[in-house]
């Protein structure tokens, strides 16, 4: 309590209130009713704490004050009537707390119950789609089962018909075995045959070669090219000497003569025209042999002398008449 005749200044301490008989009430409470009391207790410690803090400032001021000190003792009364029905409420709290304990043991009570009940009804449930499912496997197995024997049946009709296939198929692969040794033994006799009738016909080549290369020697010949001047002779080869007596350039002839040995005979030349060949064949190995007039000039003539390849005659040269 603060010294209200006092000059000092006032004291920090707490004032002492008497105690409430509702506090030896609570304190004669049961334990189960402890709990609530506490938190009312501490929530009013935080007021009256609050209530301190707010009005410290104050109490600085109480020299000023203590004129209105019948004001203050008025409000420090209504401030204990409201700590009492601050109180009665706490204790209302308390009650509306058990009530709401009790409010939740049911609803627990109830939520068990509705557990246990959606448990029954999700067994049943399970049960039925249990039955359905099994009942739609089994159809479906049945109907699987059907379909592997339609299988089964087509696939051993299928195959009895690639046995009989296979079996035509093996006669034919036999037949045309058959036919290929056959035939083999056909190309071999034909090879047989072939191979006689090449080495016949490589002697009858041999044979044609033999006599083409004769022919061949028979018929090659050389040249001798030559040129001689008119109202002259030369001796073309050791065998033959031409001389030329006159030309006609317009008409491209000559006239002239040829001395052949060793048959030492002479072989006239009357309007001889240029490309057309003087032919004779000798005495001895009847050969052929010929003179071709190729270019005539007013003053001289050339040509040429085909003689057997195998002839010994060389050129010589030329001599005047």
């Amino acid at each position: 309590m603060y010294n209200l005749r006092s000059t000092e200044e006032p004291s920090t301490e707490r004032p002492e209130f008497p105690e409430s008989p509702r506090r030896r009430l609570v304190e004669d409470e049961p334990a189960e009713h402890r709990a609530g009391h506490w938190v009312a207790i501490f929530l009013l410690a935080i007021a009256i704490g609050g209530l301190c803090w707010y009005g410290y400032p104050t109490l600085k001021q109480v020299p000023a004050l203590v004129t209105q000190f019948p004001g203050l003792q008025k409000s420090l009364e209504g401030m204990n009537a409201r700590l009492g029905t601050t109180e009665s409420e706490i204790k209302a709290w308390g009650a509306s707390h058990e009530q709401l304990k009790d409010r939740l043991a049911q609803m627990e009570k109830t939520t068990a119950s509705g557990i246990q009940s959606a448990r029954r009804q999700a067994q049943a449930l399970s049960e039925k789609v249990y039955q359905r499912v099994h009942g739609e496997v089994t159809a479906q197995t049945q109907a699987t089962d059907e379909k592997l024997a339609r299988l089964e049946s087509a696939n051993e009709a299928n195959f009895a018909k690639l046995q009989t296939e296979v079996a035509s198929l093996r006669e034919e692969t036999a037949r045309q075995a058959e036919q290929l040794r056959s035939v083999r033994s056909d190309v071999e006799r034909d090879g047989a045959n072939r191979d006689q009738q090449l080495v016949s016909l490589n002697q009858q080549v041999g044979n044609e070669a033999r006599d083409v290369e004769s022919i061949n020697n028979k018929l090659a010949v050389k040249r001798v090219d030559f040129e001689v001047t008119r109202n002259h002779s030369q001796q073309l080869t050791d065998d033959l000497s031409l001389g030329i007596t006159g030309t006609d350039v317009a008409h491209r002839r000559v006239t002239g003569w040829m001395w052949v040995m060793p048959d030492r005979r002479t072989i006239r030349l009357e309007k001889q025209a240029a490309q057309q060949p003087v032919i004779w064949y000798g005495v001895r190995d009847g050969k052929r042999r010929e003179v071709v007039i190729t270019n005539v000039a007013k003053n001289s003539v050339s040509g040429y002398v085909l003689l057997p390849a195998e002839s010994n005659s060389t050129v010589s040269g030329a001599k005047g008449d």
